[in-house]
């Protein structure tokens, strides 16, 4: 009777189990963006370079990454940053960072696609996104 009744009770899970369908794990926002970016920037004001964005996923599963900045021309303004408040809704892309000088922060928005994308960029007040900018201009980005 025993050996009936754990016969039972595992035919009735295994068919439980079979019978629900298998749900694959979602991936976040933005995770087939991952990786490293190069692309161009180019000023209003008519100044332009290059940069190289890494992103990446960090251990509390948000997006963070670097952005290496140089300006065309050189005058010694290369620098790296990390990137803050870093977010993907979809393919929209949002991001700020502070650039070396420490009183400013160059908010960027754009889309994103599998080979490249494109947006704004703007410099303003260090935690004041609602500031007047002080430079703004445009950027595109595609995978090396």
């Amino acid at each position: 009777m025993r050996i009936q009744l754990n016969a039972a009770v595992w035919l009735l899970l295994a068919s439980i189990c079979l019978g629900m369908p298998a749900q694959p794990a979602k991936a976040a926002d933005g995770d087939q963006y991952l990786g490293a970016w190069s692309g161009t920037w180019a000023g209003a004001d008519g100044s332009s370079g290059r940069f190289q964005l890494n992103l990446e996923r960090g251990g509390d599963g948000k997006l963070t990454g670097s952005i290496a900045v140089s300006q065309d021309g050189g005058g010694g303004s290369d620098y790296t940053a990390k990137l803050k408040n870093a977010a993907f809704a979809a393919d929209k892309f949002t991001a700020a960072y502070e650039p070396p000088d420490g009183q400013s922060e160059i908010h960027m928005k754009g889309t994103f696609g599998s080979k490249g994308g494109d947006g704004e960029w703007s410099l303003g007040a260090k935690d004041q996104p609602s500031s007047t900018a002080v430079a703004s201009g445009t950027w595109k980005i595609a995978k090396p």
